[in-house]
């Protein structure tokens, strides 16, 4: 460990903690502490008010040190690509963030499931009325995609308040988590964090140029930093949750092509999770195989 490292680890306030030097992909190291449970937010927070001096972004990290930097997924992201930090940085610059996200909408597989009768009968249940089908349909067309009839019905329910308190889902999860590092990136940069360590399952189908594009935008919309990454889900803090309805829901279809299971898996639709955002200063994304 040279002097620079214990400069970092001293500014971080982490000396009085073993530390591990890692080799990070594309050059550069990382330096690694291990965290208790009950003191991860507090140990980022007090890393992360450190960056000026740092130069280093702190991201919180499963344990597993060995495979931290796989570049396994990014390969797969990259699709023949280089897929090493620099590379998917320089890539990330050149994205249209609206036009990959309406691509990969349109790759999303049908349902089996009429989007009208399914989405009224979660309205009816969340507010106790809800639109008639008939209703639903000449609104949206006659053989409507669900997200028509979800944007319908985000509307709907914006005039009305729920019968009871909004579910979480995996909101909850910020925080949680175990047998966790503190990875000291070579990076200052918030967003580039996505670029050396693996954070989604579905980026290794989309590419994690484009998670990097999303982040950045993210950060310059609403301050997000990218706190923790597990492979399957990262927890990100926020300075300007949106405050409008419509960036709301923009923001949450982002959140549900990028992360699906954000959503799926409690089984929120994206209107749920579009009315929760402006009350959120925290993220919770979560896409797992």
């Amino acid at each position: 460990m040279n002097p620079d490292h214990h400069r970092a680890l001293r500014d971080a306030g982490l000396t009085d903690r073993p530390a591990r030097v890692l080799d990070a992909p594309g050059g550069g190291t990382a330096l690694l502490v291990d965290v208790a449970d009950d003191e991860l937010l507090t140990v980022w927070a007090r890393a992360r008010e450190a960056v000026g001096r740092t130069g280093r972004w702190p991201l919180l990290c499963n344990r597993d040190d060995e495979d931290l930097f796989s570049r396994f997924y990014f390969e797969e992201g990259a699709g023949g690509a280089d897929s090493d930090p620099a590379a998917i940085l320089a890539r990330a610059e050149t994205i249209d963030v609206d036009a990959r996200l309406t691509e990969l909408r349109s790759r999303f597989p049908s349902e089996n499931v009429d989007p009208v009768d399914y989405e009224r009968s979660l309205t009816l249940a969340a507010y106790g009325e809800a639109p008639s089908a008939q209703e639903i349909r000449a609104a949206v067309g006659g053989e409507p995609a669900r997200i028509s009839v979800e944007r319908y019905l985000f509307d709907w329910e914006r005039a009305r308040e729920p019968l009871g308190e909004p579910d979480p889902g995996v909101q909850d999860w910020f925080g949680s988590e175990h047998l966790v590092c503190l990875a000291l990136l070579p990076t200052a940069v918030p967003w580039e964090s996505y670029a050396y360590v693996h954070a989604l399952d579905a980026a290794g189908w989309y590419g994690q140029d484009l998670l990097v594009a999303a982040a950045r935008r993210w950060h310059e919309r609403f301050g997000a930093e990218p706190v923790g990454a597990f492979g399957v889900m990262t927890w990100l803090k926020l300075a300007r949750p949106p405050a409008d309805p419509e960036t709301a829901w923009r923001l949450a279809i982002e959140h549900a092509t990028l992360a699906e299971n954000t959503l799926s898996t409690p089984g929120i639709p994206v209107r749920a999770h579009a009315r929760q955002l402006p009350a959120l200063d925290r993220w919770v994304l979560f896409s797992r195989p």
